[in-house]
């Protein structure tokens, strides 16, 4: 979206207020500085300084804490001179729309994620959509609680929080997340209109990464936010990665092995376990010496990472032996792609001065997941054991009575436009990833949806929701399903014309994951469905 149709949605909702006030004789002096102190920080990140200034003029004759009541009369000439501010933006906007060239849209997977928690929703759609012009998805909560639920459920790589929130203040969210975002090296930025020295120095104590006071300046903000993400995942990786052959180390895998059984529980999906073990290791490091032996653990450990699809996890579980993670696939499925590494290594040829080229085997224990994360890994470890007494150089799989437990996803289009059901049908139907059995169902209104007995516990969903809809509106539907459903198999996003701020507002308020603009690019769905969906699943 242009810069002045960001204006324009300031205007709006400046009106709004001043309609508001007209309809009393006095507001309190609070309220007031709420107001200015909102202006100004949005003001001034989308480009108009002047306004952003005049509004810190004013605050600073008004408490933020005084209940004192202002005649409504007396803010007239006030009234006129934020007003004069907005003179030929609504020319300007129309002819900067007219203006913007159709650029093609990226289908790409993007892994950086940021959640933001503004009440503020001209500021935060204005973020969102310059971040996501860098290549930066981001998720827009606008109450305090709400965010919290976000973090804990989206595990985004980044959290930006405001300071002031309807329902509870930044300092208030960082106490409930700092030591998990701590622990996960996410860095939390507060931000704020009100830049204190005393405000700063408190998040700092409090565990933030930063503090940046509001207005934003675009132009520096957003390298800030591409180094911070860069730098969370060096440390990431730096922290939960083997140093020598690339896996990811012990720690990793135990927390990655409780975070897919916890997934696996509550979305009912199945994963397998795989224990690899080099053959006769101690001999290669004995006859050949340390050096040779670090060599072939890179070698395998780079053989696998390069085979393995990109949802498994591979890690090196200690000295020789290593774990394999497989979500959604069977024994029998992770046997095919075990036997194929297998042959690939026995391909490679290593070679020491003085001695002949010899070559390194390994055996291998699967265990698909039924009971708990430690019973799995006592399975694999059995099989693994099993595979090595019968000779090793081969993969044995946990004998258990399980049946295949597939991941399903289904796509549900909610819209009462012909042509763009059959637009987003035709361009999720071409989508077949290997890993999710997609589902692809369409709807003209919300009525024919509620009513179709969509919902099955054990599926996932990925509902495409119009805002606007005849017999029942988006928002309704939208409502009925989070008053009905969990929430946990299920993500909403809303398709809207953004006619009116308060229709994102209530739709995010109301449990939306997410809204995209129209007109759009049937590729930019996909793409947005795909990352949320991977959040879904991951």
């Amino acid at each position: 979206m242009a810069r002045n149709d960001y204006r324009a949605m300031l205007s709006k909702r400046m009106e709004k207020e001043f309609s508001s006030w007209f309809d009393q004789e006095h507001i309190h002096e609070r309220d007031l500085y709420r107001f200015l102190h909102t202006i100004k920080g949005t003001a001034g990140t989308i480009g108009m300084d002047d306004m952003s200034s005049f509004c810190s003029s004013q605050l600073e004759n008004l408490s933020e804490t005084s209940s004192a009541l202002i005649p409504v009369r007396s803010l007239k000439n006030f009234i006129l001179l934020m007003r004069n501010f907005f003179r030929g933006e609504e020319e300007a906007a129309i002819l900067e729309v007219e203006q913007i060239e159709e650029v093609p849209v990226s289908i790409e997977e993007n892994s950086s994620f940021i959640l933001m928690i503004d009440d503020d929703v001209e500021f935060a759609s204005f973020m969102k959509e310059t971040l996501e012009e860098n290549g930066v998805q981001v998720v827009i909560a606008l109450t305090g609680k709400r965010g919290v639920e976000l973090f804990y459920t989206l595990q985004p790589h980044m959290v930006i929080v405001d300071v002031q929130l309807p329902d509870m203040n930044g300092f208030d969210i960082l106490t409930q997340i700092g030591d998990i975002a701590r622990s996960l090296y996410v860095p939390v930025t507060l931000i704020s209109v009100d830049g204190r020295i005393e405000n700063q120095i408190r998040a700092f104590e409090m565990g933030a990464m930063d503090f940046i006071p509001k207005p934003l300046d675009m132009t520096v903000f957003v390298p800030y936010i591409l180094n911070r993400l860069k730098h969370k995942l060096a440390i990431w990786q730096s922290a939960l990665t083997d140093e020598l052959t690339g896996a990811g180390n012990r720690r990793q895998f135990t927390q990655t092995l409780s975070q897919i059984s916890a997934l696996a529980e509550r979305k009912r999906y199945t994963y397998t376990l795989v224990m690899l073990d080099l053959d006769y290791f101690k001999k290669v490091n004995d006859q050949y010496g340390h050096p040779a032996g670090d060599n072939v653990l890179r070698s395998f450990s780079s053989l696998v990472l390069k085979m393995k699809r990109e949802t498994d996890y591979f890690f090196r579980y200690g000295g020789e032996e290593f774990a394999l993670i497989l979500v959604d696939t069977t024994p029998q499925e992770a046997v095919i792609l075990i036997e194929r590494i297998r042959s690939k290594m026995a391909d490679i040829s290593f070679n020491v001065p003085s001695f002949d080229p010899f070559h390194v085997t390994f055996s291998a224990g699967a265990s698909e997941y039924r009971i708990d994360e430690a019973t799995v890994l006592n399975e694999a470890d059995q099989a693994l054991y099993k595979a090595k007494r019968n000779g090793r150089n081969q993969t044995i799989i946990y004998e258990i009575d399980s049946g295949d437990v597939k991941r399903h996803l289904n796509i549900m289009i909610v819209d009462d436009d012909l042509l763009v059901r059959k637009m987003l049908w035709k361009q999720f139907s071409g989508w077949k990833p290997n890993e999710i059995d997609v589902a692809v169902h369409e709807y003209p209104d919300g009525i024919s949806f509620l009513e179709s007995n969509w919902y099955k516990p054990d599926e996932n969903y990925m509902i495409l929701l119009d805002g606007i809809m005849p017999k029942m509106d988006g928002l309704e539907v939208l409502t009925n399903v989070r008053k009905r459903f969990p929430d946990d198999n299920i993500v909403i996003s809303m398709l809207t014309a953004r006619t009116n701020e308060a229709d994102i507002v209530l739709a995010l308020k109301s449990g939306a994951d997410d809204y995209i603009v129209k007109p759009f690019h049937p590729q930019e769905v996909v793409a947005r469905v795909q990352r949320l969906t991977k959040r879904m699943f991951k």
